[in-house]
């Protein structure tokens, strides 16, 4: 039968400064090898994304935790569209 893989996620809500995340982020890329039947992922605030997505190791996904639900642009202040993320 199918494989279903776990989903292991976190979500750092209005945590988080450069340090910290950058801290993190190393304990995290030496934690070991990760189960082949997982997918993890860190939903960071979006000020640590480029951070993250630079540091860590590629078996771990970053994701916005927040995405406005306007699609494209405009002037929506304070919002973040998935095509500003991509």
């Amino acid at each position: 039968g199918k494989i279903v893989k776990a989903l292991i996620g976190g979500n750092w809500k209005c945590n988080g400064t450069a340090a910290s995340v950058r801290a993190m982020a190393e304990v995290l890329n030496k934690a070991g090898p990760l189960s082949a039947n997982s997918e993890v992922v860190i939903a960071a605030p979006a000020i640590h994304l480029t951070t993250l997505k630079s540091i860590m190791r590629p078996e771990i996904s970053i994701a916005a935790e927040d995405v406005g639900f306007k699609t494209g642009y405009g002037a929506y202040t304070g919002e973040l569209s998935a095509d500003m993320l991509a």
